[in-house]
């Protein structure tokens, strides 16, 4: 009877002490996912890591191998941004905290423009409130809040450039020693991965007459030269005409102020502001004539009625024009971005250098589940 007191005793003091402690210890958010030195990275503090990150720079986490790339990234960042540090001490590299700053501001979205305005508003003495700060709704305190904001998150990107900036150096330094080299086919290896990234749209070479929407009457002027085609006269012979007409002693005001120029323009899909443009321009044959087309305020290197190559801005214009070089859509060859994939794999193998003598370890097969791990990483306000 006694031993079967004892016994229930023991079984007591083990729910009440030992359980809740394997419960600790099992806690999943301490399980190990990689080491660097000494240090262990669990999955807690992987958690905290996306947790704490900027809306627009968390990833959408739909695999284990995202959690990967966001780990990796994070431990490349344990080891440049210390060595960042100590190379500037050291005076080997140097980076303007400008340009930190820029970076931030063109990072901040549709909000950039407003948050460099407040950055350079001074803060007035006393509780004085300028006109100002009046327009952004800020009184001397939100504004000097402000400003740390922005110092804060420039900070940030500060220590991540000049990280970048010291595996450059070392990377410059290796390659002057011989120690760094790229095969040939590693640049093959590198070319098949990403060459869809450096992908060359359509773009054609053109020579344009442009008609200023400024001029009263663009289009109708714009449609008349395109008559003049349609009838007969010579693309060319046009434009003399009109470039004569222009060095004249009496020039009409619609001829003043048209441009006539070489230039060149890709059909890159992100931009917007030209599909008009490309609906009427794509797969063009050299020599074609094309217009009235409306092209919007454009900037290019481009060649003027004397045949010089400048930069020019061309406003917002109708444009009747020739085709002179057409350029279908391709991939890249390796030797036209072989300079592009060089700089890629010479870092890769530094950061793989100094991961060895960093001890760095990644235990994949510790890596959560995504549909495990959802509330410990998300934002409950985004929908990652």
């Amino acid at each position: 009877m006694k031993h079967s007191l004892k016994v229930k005793k023991y079984l007591f003091l083990f729910l009440l002490f030992v359980l809740p402690a394997c419960g600790k210890i099992g806690d999943p958010e301490t399980i190990k996912i990689a080491r660097i030195d000494n240090e262990y990275i669990t999955r807690g503090d992987l958690y905290k890591i996306l947790r704490e990150m900027d809306d627009r720079e968390r990833p959408k986490i739909s695999s284990r191998g995202d959690f990967l790339r966001v780990l990796n990234q994070q431990i490349d960042l344990r080891i440049k941004i210390p060595l960042g540090r100590k190379l500037a001490e050291e005076g080997k590299i140097t980076l303007d905290r400008n340009l930190a700053r820029e970076q931030f501001f063109r990072m901040a979205g549709d909000e950039g423009e407003q948050l460099r305005a407040i950055w350079d508003i001074p803060i007035p003495e006393g509780d004085t409130v300028t006109p100002l700060m009046q327009v952004y709704n800020l009184t001397p305190a939100t504004l000097r809040t402000m400003k740390e904001y922005i110092e804060q998150e420039t900070d940030k990107i500060y220590e991540r450039l000049l990280g970048d900036q010291a595996i450059a150096y070392l990377v410059g330094e290796d390659v002057k020693a011989g120690k760094l080299n790229v095969t040939q086919e590693e640049l093959e290896r590198e070319y098949n991965l990403k060459k869809d990234n450096y992908h060359i749209y359509e773009s054609i070479k053109f020579r344009g007459i442009f008609v200023p929407t400024s001029v009263p009457g663009s289009a109708k002027i714009c449609s008349e030269f395109r008559s003049q085609i349609d009838t007969g006269k010579n693309f060319d012979d046009l434009v003399k005409e009109i470039l004569l007409q222009k060095e004249s002693i009496v020039i009409a005001p619609e001829i003043k102020n048209i441009m006539i120029s070489e230039s060149e323009i890709e059909n890159n899909p992100n931009s917007a502001r030209f599909r008009g443009f490309w609906s009427v321009a794509e797969n063009v044959e050299e020599g074609t004539i094309l217009g009235p087309v409306y092209m919007p305020e454009f900037q290019s290197m481009a060649r003027d009625e004397k045949g010089n190559i400048k930069t020019q801005v061309m406003p917002d214009s109708y444009v009747v024009l020739k085709v002179l070089e057409h350029r279908p859509e391709r991939t890249p060859t390796i030797d036209e971005i072989k300079h592009l994939l060089v700089a890629p794999i010479l870092i890769g193998k530094k950061m793989e250098e100094l991961r060895k003598l960093h001890n760095v370890e990644v235990y994949e097969k510790n890596l959560p589940e995504p549909s495990s791990a959802r509330d410990q990483f998300t934002n409950p306000w985004e929908d990652l």
